[in-house]
């Protein structure tokens, strides 16, 4: 045995020295252990609870137009109780539960959607990044829970719009497709001004829930149409040819069409599912400078519902004229354009509650857009759809709206064509339209058909025929 003091201390030393970096170590992996739990994979369900709420204003400088948001929420996990009450979604929001019942989250639930609450307490995380959502023309806000559900277990507030005269039921009232595009981007940034008013006022549920510097424009069809003119404007909304083209419009267009549509400056980022472009020049799409998601069918697709190839550059159109590295474009295989919504599993929800019969059921399953045959087919399970679309949204909003607390360097992953090769088989993606073809004039543009394929087309920016100077009489 050692008795010599400075051998006991030199003992004492090297104990020490050996100690220390083990104890610094576990420290070490312990705060690494924590920081990577407090990362959420865009792809699957996030940290906070939802919450629900929704909201039905006038908006008198629009002469007296009525106004309906659904909104989804983050809440602490700890708040909800087996007494908190599911979220309720009315079904006809205009009208209550005169003409339709309400459904609610327990019945979406049952076909895998994600749960949701009616009126929690909001998170103390606050405050979130805002993501305002149009439909579709003639769908409900309820076409698209998924998004909200999903996109505010994120940390997202998640507003959907119910446009109004936007003919979602036989007795709701009808305007024409160029009024509503008209409307679409006035209502939601209408929507934007009310929300953040409540996020400022005490007392208020959303009180201190927005970040007005985090603020995301996205929509499905003409939605999408609305988020692109919220980020770039629209010169004159009745120059288009088009709703004339598709049978869906008749000239001359309302006097009150023929008005220009600024955009929204505090629209940060926009996400786009396949989005009406067409009803834009592609020097407007130019003007779009925020980081963008533009996502849709593939080429294949967009080539069936037009048989002489004209909206074959559907998705690929804004994507070139945007062309910045920070817009991505994504095509999801087997996808039809209501893949993008909840329009098919409503049918399976509403058969469940016994509104509809299961004829009813069987023929809504069995035909266009739900059928996965025949014209338009649609081939992509609702649950894988919904999954690589809220994923691909999460992954962009995290990267460009998201907190310090978001994983970016696996956002900025995801947004590579090697993730989606690798991880996504359902999806083609692409960082840019350029590539090697000759064009005629600076009239045309090149775009890229396929992510594993070298063929190189080309287009018309803005196709002969789509667009015109209009007579105001």
């Amino acid at each position: 045995m050692h008795t010599n003091p400075i051998f006991r201390i030199l003992v004492l030393i090297t104990s020490f020295v050996l100690i220390v970096p083990s104890a610094a170590m576990a420290r070490s992996q312990q705060q690494m252990a924590r920081s990577q739990q407090q990362y959420d994979d865009p792809g699957q369900l996030g940290r906070y609870a939802v919450g629900h709420i929704s909201y039905q204003m006038v908006d008198k400088d629009a002469n007296n137009r009525p106004e309906f948001f659904s909104v989804w929420y983050p809440v602490d996990p700890k708040d909800i109780h087996a007494s908190t009450p599911p979220a309720e979604y009315l079904t006809d929001p205009y009208t209550g539960t005169e003409n339709l019942p309400a459904t609610f989250s327990t019945d979406w639930q049952k076909l895998g959607y994600d749960t949701a609450y009616e009126g929690p307490r909001l998170s103390e995380d606050g405050p979130f990044p805002l993501v305002m959502f149009s439909p579709g023309w003639t769908d409900g806000y309820w076409c698209h829970i998924f998004i909200g559900t999903r996109l505010a277990s994120h940390g997202y507030v998640v507003a959907v719009l119910e446009h109004w005269a936007d003919g979602q039921w036989p007795w709701s009232p009808f305007d024409d497709l160029v009024t509503a595009m008209v409307n679409r981007p006035r209502d939601v940034s209408f929507a934007i001004t009310q929300l953040l008013a409540k996020s400022r006022m005490p007392g208020e549920l959303l009180f201190r829930a927005i970040d007005p510097e985090r603020i995301a424009a996205s929509g499905h069809s003409i939605g999408g149409y609305a988020t692109y003119t919220l980020a770039g404007g629209d010169d004159l909304v009745c120059d288009t040819l088009m709703p004339v083209l598709d049978g869906t419009g008749t000239l001359p267009y309302p006097a009150a069409t023929c008005v220009p549509t600024p955009p929204d400056p505090r629209i940060k980022t926009i996400v786009s599912l396949d989005g009406s472009s067409q009803f834009l020049h592609y020097r407007e799409l130019a003007r779009i400078s925020v980081p963008s998601l533009i996502m849709g069918d593939t080429v294949d697709q967009s080539a069936v519902i037009d048989a002489n190839g004209d909206l074959r550059d559907w998705i690929a159109r804004p994507h070139s004229a945007i062309n910045r590295f920070d817009s991505y474009r994504v095509d999801v295989n087997g996808a039809n354009h209501y893949s993008y919504t909840d329009y098919c599993d409503a049918a399976q929800v509403w058969f469940n509650l016994g509104w509809i019969s299961s004829a009813n059921l069987t023929a809504w399953e069995t035909s266009w857009p739900c059928a996965s045959t025949g014209w338009f087919p649609v081939t992509i399970p609702a649950a894988d759809a919904h999954e690589v679309v809220t994923k691909y949204m999460i992954a962009l909003l995290d990267l460009y709206l998201g907190g310090r607390d978001k994983n970016k360097q696996l956002d900025r992953w995801i947004l590579t064509p090697e993730y989606a090769l690798d991880h996504t088989p359902t999806v083609q993606f692409f960082n840019s339209e350029k590539c090697p073809a000759a064009l005629p004039d600076k009239s045309y543009f090149t775009y890229r058909a396929y992510q594993l394929s070298s063929e190189c087309d080309v287009a018309q920016k803005d196709p002969t025929g789509w667009f015109t100077t209009p007579s105001r009489k």
